[in-house]
């Protein structure tokens, strides 16, 4: 089973397993892509 479809089945097994999920994507993964992007514009544009 590929992991998007585990990470699906996961994510449809439980209201508790969605929030889980949800609170994992906007605490951790979405501040590091962001905080990446930031240091990528900031090496390119004012050093």
């Amino acid at each position: 089973m590929s992991p998007l479809k585990r990470l699906l089945s996961y994510y449809r097994a439980s209201k508790e397993n969605r929030i889980q999920l949800i609170i994992f994507l906007g605490f951790v993964v979405i501040p590091i892509l962001g905080m990446g992007l930031l240091y990528i514009l900031v090496r390119l544009f004012w050093l």
